[in-house]
């Protein structure tokens, strides 16, 4: 299996994501943004970013999709939260954190068997 691959889809779901929080944050910038509507526009940029970079992965694999998008998620989701806290979030994993991290897993993996299952 190309592990190669796989972290190329990590960083361009990385690429996704910084372009879209810039966006974001240029609309929260002008617009007066509820923290739901924040949080919400977080998670979903999330999964937008994995689904993209697990099928990426696995059209590049060409195999072992549902493989392909889980590593995807998984790192992106460890490096996410690293990230976050070292930005002044902190730590600390809760309950939300722990679905947010499922709910990228089964985003991951399915995605990555639709990468397979839609190859030219």
């Amino acid at each position: 299996m190309g592990y190669g691959n796989c972290f190329k889809g990590v960083f361009r779901a990385f690429v996704v994501t910084v372009i879209a929080l810039f966006v974001l944050a240029i609309i929260t910038n002008f617009l007066d943004v509820s923290d739901g509507v924040k949080s919400s526009s977080l998670l979903i940029i999330s999964l937008l970013s994995v689904v993209y970079g697990s099928i990426y992965s696995a059209r590049k694999n060409g195999k072992n999709g549902w493989i392909n998008g889980m590593i995807v998620a998984l790192f992106y989701m460890m490096i996410f939260y690293v990230l976050a806290g070292i930005a002044g979030r902190g730590f600390a994993f809760n309950y939300r954190d722990a679905l947010r991290v499922i709910i990228a897993l089964v985003s991951g993996t399915l995605s990555g068997m639709l990468g397979i299952n839609t190859r030219d």
